[in-house]
């Protein structure tokens, strides 16, 4: 460790002297357990299988998620979470604008929320998942008796009783391998999970189109966004890749449904996916028009997805669903992107043979390369859909 790393860690493990572990859970079965996740979405859609692993080691014990607000719909009726804070915390995530170093001391010592988790008196267990001296400091700020983090990222391990070491490793993992620091050793796949209900279920069905004349309906959710831009496939590239894609379904005696969803920010970059369509291409956009919780059961109903490196990905892994995602702009290394983020099969990723050093805008796959995948993704949901019937 550098002496710039020691610098930026004395903060933390100075503090860390002045709260010392109050609570065993090795000795005791904790009254609560704060999992602090104020991430992106991705990031928290990654950690939702913790919540299980940590349910079945402690089933009386109160589980808190401590995330942003803007990811409250993923842990929706999620049977495992028994309760949902607001942390809107400026450090490692792309919804807060200020991430600066002062206005990160400024939530941490004077932000309501901090003030709202202060106030409950503690928790006998802190998780802080991402592993950063800012989430060592928040769990201390929020009288977490004992406390788990990670050594090796963003710091704060000092801080800690017990953590992990930062690894290349699928993120899902990397949240379990902190549950089996209390013990945990009944872990689900590491793999997301979202809880939809019936009605979100139903109102997903209507919105896709039937099969007309008893053709086979090949339904394909797309994603155009991605929380960094560079990471965000060219739109016109999407729209002639879904061109393609139709004309050979078309010619197997198929119909297709082409969905694109996203945030109100992607609404532009639909509409130029579209219009790089044509009129003959069966595609249309409700980007910016749905609530997530749909897209999400829109994703679970679709045949294959198409996204970029973004939360459409980890939705489509939820589900199972096969799924292309292009990797390319600011992915250069594209092994080991998959093996933090990437998951296994029905999941592919696409990336570009050869990487054209400062060019973002060349760094892509060929189209055709994509084209192909999506095909054959498409073949294997049918192969599976025909051995189920």
């Amino acid at each position: 460790m550098g002496w710039k790393s020691l610098l930026i860690e004395s903060p933390a493990w100075l503090l860390g002297r002045f709260y010392p572990p109050r609570f065993d859970p090795h000795r005791g079965t904790p009254r609560d357990i704060l999992v602090l996740r104020p991430n992106d979405f991705g990031e928290l859609l990654t950690t939702t299988p913790l919540f299980e692993a940590l349910r079945k080691r402690f089933p009386t014990t109160r589980l808190v998620a401590g995330i942003g607000s803007w990811g409250r719909p993923i842990l929706e009726n999620n049977p495992y979470v028994d309760e949902v804070v607001d942390i809107d915390a400026p450090w490692n995530n792309k919804l807060v604008a200020d991430r600066s170093h002062g206005n990160v001391l400024r939530f941490l010592s004077g932000s309501p929320q901090v003030a709202a988790l202060r106030a409950r008196g503690g928790f006998d267990v802190g998780i802080d998942v991402l592993g950063s001296y800012m989430g060592a400091m928040l769990l201390m700020r929020a009288g977490a008796r004992y406390r788990i983090g990670v050594r090796g990222y963003r710091g704060g391990w000092s801080g800690c009783q017990e953590y992990i070491e930062f690894a290349r490793r699928q993120s899902g993992r990397a949240a379990l391998a902190q549950g089996e620091l209390l013990g945990v050793t009944d872990l689900p796949e590491a793999r997301p999970q979202l809880f939809l209900t019936d009605e979100e279920r139903s109102r997903a069905a209507q919105l896709w189109r039937s099969a007309d004349a008893g053709r086979r309906m090949v339904r394909m959710v797309i994603g155009v966004g991605a929380g960094v831009p560079t990471k965000a496939w060219d739109p016109r590239e999407v729209g002639a890749a879904l061109t393609q894609v139709a004309q050979a379904v078309a010619a197997d005696g198929a119909a297709c449904d082409m969905v694109i969803v996203g945030s109100e920010a992607d609404r532009a970059r639909a509409a130029e996916a579209v219009a790089a369509t044509g009129a003959a291409v069966p595609v249309r956009s409700l980007a910016g028009e749905l609530p997530m919780r749909i897209v999400f059961a829109l994703t679970e109903g679709a045949d294959v997805v198409l996204t970029n490196s973004t939360m459409l990905m980890h939705v489509a892994a939820a589900f199972r669903r096969p799924t292309v995602a292009v990797l390319g702009g600011s992915i250069t290394r594209p092994q080991v992107h998959d093996a933090i983020w990437g998951y296994p099969p029905p999941y592919r990723s696409i990336a570009p043979e050869q990487y054209v050093e400062g060019d973002m805008a060349r760094n892509w796959p060929a189209r055709d390369k994509v084209v192909q995948a999506i095909l054959q993704a498409v073949g294997t949901q049918r192969t599976h859909a025909g051995a189920a019937g």
